[in-house]
């Protein structure tokens, strides 16, 4: 037996043993396959440098809100009842919570120049785990950062809301949900253009109307007749209104399930096209 051959043997040996990836994954489901993959678009977010930019976001965003607009809490249609920290971490929440979920679709578009997903498509994987993946691990990031909105608020601001610890928890996973849904968007814009500038033009274009002409930082009320009007149609308003009764312990069944829904909808519209376009690939 040549040295080439023995060689050849050792590696078939040692393939053998390992098994071939398309069949590892032939064999596991939509759920296994959606775990794995999550946990592999995660570990990027680990790196400690990140984890600290991720964590100072949140910061950044209190520092110049709550300080800097600290003022508006006297504007007119403002709620008395609640400190101005109080009405406004809810919306930083939402607001960081959207702008996560807007990364998602960046995270796909990455994904494609890198041929991650080429890869994919050679596997006996379902595709729709990748693009769950994708949502649960800019959902995961979210979360990181929404903790950090709660207890540097907490902290540095005195956020104490009526509805105590259930009410800010309720309020992070509200927030959650809502950018969860939100990323739905984005993953299948990135899946139908599949071009990184275009999304990113589209992204900015769409999100800082959506979270700025809101009444995230002041009521509709003291605002212009023009810009009342957008702001009292955002969506966001809505998302808004329900996080702020979430901390003040006031929220009614029919505001929580009215906001489950919407986000709900919007994943059953946007995921079958997402799936769609992502299958053409």
């Amino acid at each position: 037996m040549t040295v080439i051959e023995a060689e050849a043997g050792r590696q078939r040996t040692a393939s053998d043993r390992e098994g071939h990836p398309s069949e590892q994954w032939g064999g596991s489901g939509l759920f296994s396959q959606t775990a794995a993959l999550t946990g592999r678009s995660i570990r990027p977010y680990l790196q400690a440098g990140v984890l600290i930019v991720t964590f100072v976001e949140p910061l950044v965003m209190l520092l110049m809100f709550a300080g800097v607009l600290k003022v508006l809490g006297d504007a007119p249609g403002m709620p008395t009842d609640m400190a101005y920290i109080d009405n406004l971490a809810p919306a930083i929440m939402i607001i960081t919570a959207v702008a996560a979920g807007a990364q998602a679709g960046n995270g796909l578009i990455n994904d494609l120049r890198n041929d991650v997903i080429t890869r994919f498509h050679t596997l006996p994987i379902n595709r729709f785990s990748v693009l769950l993946a994708r949502s649960f691990a800019d959902g995961a990031r979210a979360l990181y950062q929404l903790i950090a909105v709660a207890v540097l608020a907490a902290l540095f601001f005195g956020f104490a809301p009526p509805g105590g610890f259930l009410g800010v928890v309720g309020t992070i996973v509200m927030s959650l949900l809502v950018g969860w849904s939100m990323s739905w968007i984005f993953i299948m814009m990135a899946a139908v253009l599949r071009n990184g500038d275009v999304l990113r033009m589209i992204t900015t274009l769409m999100t800082f109307p959506l979270l700025f002409a809101s009444n995230a930082f002041v009521p509709p009320e003291s605002m212009p007749t023009w810009l009342r009007v957008i702001a009292q149609a955002n969506p966001i308003s809505y998302a808004n209104d329900a996080t702020r009764s979430m901390v003040a312990g006031e929220i009614t069944l029919a505001e929580l399930l009215a906001t489950v829904v919407a986000c709900l909808a919007l994943v059953c519209v946007c995921a079958p096209i997402s799936k769609r376009s992502f299958r053409v690939m």
